[in-house]
């Protein structure tokens, strides 16, 4: 076998996982370049880990906000 030095796995440019594998191009994690993010309906768990809800939710926030109060617009 010999001794192992090299990295199989960089840092994916989409997920920013350390899944990207050098020498087969493909991550590992989001399956970057394909267009369609990977996503397995037997690993629940890992959906729910990216989904919505995970980050900030910026606008959501915004949303939500406007919702209760009946997309009122500022008057001046």
């Amino acid at each position: 076998m010999g001794q192992r030095h090299g990295r199989t796995h960089i840092l994916c440019r989409r997920c920013g996982r350390n899944a990207y594998h050098v020498q087969w191009e493909r991550c590992a994690a989001c399956a970057y370049p394909r267009a369609s993010r990977r996503r397995y309906n037997w690993s629940v768990k890992a959906i729910k880990r990216r989904r919505t809800g995970t980050g900030r939710c910026r606008y959501l926030k915004v949303v939500n906000r406007r919702i209760a109060n009946h997309f009122k617009t500022p008057r001046a």
